[in-house]
This record gives C-alpha cells, structure tokens and sequence, in this order.
C-alpha cells in the first residue's frame, strides 16, 4: 500500500509539472502601462483640469508610496493621500497629463517668481522655520533620454547615467522645469511650461503640457501635501509607469 501511494504521488506531481506553465524569463518582467488617448481638442483646451473631454480620456488610479522621514524634527505624518488619478491624452503635438487627488486642505498662496538655483551642494540641508510656506504640488518625471534603454532611472531623482527631467507644479510658485541627476542634484533650468491647478470638492485637479513623449518612455509621478510639511524628498510617490 506504502508503494502504490507513493506512486499515485509521483504521478499527481508528474501531471501537476506537465499541465504547469513554464516560469516567464526574467527579461518579461510585467511592465506597468499608462494608457493614452488621442484627443481633437487643443492642447490649451485640455488645460482646463474641469473640461468635460477629461472624462473621456481613460482612467488610471495608481497606489502613492510614502517616503520615510527625512530629518530628526520631521513630524510623524499618516499616509492621507493614497491614490493618484492619471489620465494622459495627446493632442496637437504634446501630452497633456491630468493629475487628480484627495487633498481636504489646499495649501496655496501667491508669491513672486522663483528665481534660478544651482545645483545643491550642501551635505546637510538646513531646516526651514516658515513652516506656514510648505505648499501643494505634483510632478511628472521620465528619463532626459526618451529613448532610454533596459534600466530606468533611479526614482530618487534619476542617477548620473540616467539623468531625468522633472514637470513640477507647486501651488504657489506656478509650473517649473527641474532637471536632475541624482539625490540632491535637483535644478532649476529656468524655463516653465503650461499648467493649472483647481482646488474643488476637496480634491485636487492639475494639468501639465509635456512634450509628446513616444509610447513605451516611462513616466513617475510624486504629490507634495503642505499640511504635512512636504517638502524636497518629503513626498508621496508612484513607481514607473510606461506610456502606450
């Protein structure tokens, strides 16, 4: 009886590996996709974040990931902003990104333009004691190389091989163009770019004019929430997401 058991054993694994799928190389990773829609309407008309052609470009709501706390004086905040809505549509030659999340405080206000920076240098970063100037804002990043190749840019703000450009919207200073190269390496290049933000319902609405980046460039998202004191890599932040 021990053998004749041990047979029917064997034979339930011989079926089980036989009937198995084989295990997918490590090269076919699952990527995560982006949808897109091409739109008839002007890039300037789909910069209205309330304009109904939004709702018939398709929906993607991504998981945010919270970053650890930065500084020793960082007070413990809770993840309030979980999920991102992303919708991307092309029209007249750019990509226009509508961002959408749940913020029940706007934090904004109007101040004079950003002047240009250069590069950080600095080791430690020193604190900031007008914590009522922490406003809202959110960022697209992809790789200054569309093209790019088999590895993605470090989400830290790319990496000296793979260097990133940065769409960043703040509440208060209005659209800037960042680029960066690494932790710390973050700069303004002076230009701007279209953009507008709308605060209704206790969410937000943002839309961004990108250039028409190719299908398959992968694109990452970050929102800053000024009632926590976000600010720099104080932030909440989707992994890459490629373009189709």
């Amino acid at each position: 009886m021990r053998i004749l058991g041990g047979f029917l054993l064997g034979a339930a694994l011989v079926c089980l590996s036989l009937s198995a799928e084989p295990p997918a190389p490590a090269s076919a990773a699952v990527k995560l996709t982006l949808p897109t829609a091409r739109s008839p309407l002007s890039p300037e008309a789909l910069l209205d974040p309330g304009a109904g052609a939004w709702q018939r470009i398709p929906l993607r709501t991504l998981g945010l990931n919270r970053t650890p706390p930065l500084y020793d004086t960082d007070p413990p905040s809770e993840p309030e902003i979980p999920l991102l809505e992303v919708r991307v549509a092309r029209a007249g030659g750019e990509l226009v990104v509508h961002l959408s999340w749940r913020d029940a405080s706007p934090d904004r206000a109007e101040l004079a333009s950003a002047p240009d920076s250069p590069p950080e240098e600095r080791v430690h970063k020193e604190l900031t004691a007008a914590t009522e100037r922490f406003f809202d804002a959110a960022a697209v990043m992809f790789p200054a190389e569309a093209a790019g190749g088999a590895l993605t840019p470090s989400l830290q703000m790319g990496d000296r091989e793979r260097p990133v450009i940065i769409y960043y919207w703040n509440a208060a200073r209005g659209a800037l163009l960042l680029e960066a190269q690494g932790r710390g390496t973050t700069r303004r290049t002076g230009e701007s770019f279209p953009a507008r933000g709308i605060h209704r319902n206790g969410r937000w609405q943002v839309t961004m004019a990108l250039p028409e980046l190719p299908a398959g460039v992968p694109l990452a998202f970050a929102v800053w929430n000024g009632s926590q004191q976000d600010r720099d890599g104080r932030k909440y932040f989707t992994i890459w997401h490629w373009l189709e």
